[in-house]
């Protein structure tokens, strides 16, 4: 029997391109790997590849549990308290910000509607 064997990348809905790879790169440190005409590659320094689809219908990365939106990602920062007033900064619709007990939780949304999380896990 054949098993997997690693992800390869994820892939996630978004509105406007350009808007999307600008947005990735300047707020989360996503570097552009390569631009197609209605998608493109994204990389942090580890993990798999994030590709995102330019899209015209109303969806999202994002699921919900009793009425609840939930990431479908979590990544983890070794800051999360910068990471939460840079982003507080610039406007972005932040969620959900506690020690939850293993960890610090960050959860907020692209402008897309993606959910995104971020874990700092306690020492």
């Amino acid at each position: 029997m054949a098993h997997l064997e690693s992800l390869l990348h994820v892939q996630v809905p978004v509105k406007n391109l350009e808007e999307a790879i600008v947005w990735y790169c300047n707020h989360l440190g996503f570097s552009l790997q390569v631009r197609y005409r209605t998608s493109a590659f994204l990389a942090l320094s580890a993990g798999p590849t994030l590709m995102i689809w330019e899209t015209d219908e109303q969806t999202s990365a994002t699921f919900t549990v009793d009425h609840q939106p939930m990431p479908v990602f979590l990544y983890t920062t070794s800051d999360v308290h910068a990471l939460h007033e840079y982003l507080q900064a610039h406007e972005v619709s932040i969620t959900h910000y506690q020690n939850d007990g293993f960890g610090w939780v960050l959860k907020f949304f692209d402008p897309s509607g993606n959910m995104w999380g971020v874990i700092q896990k306690n020492n």
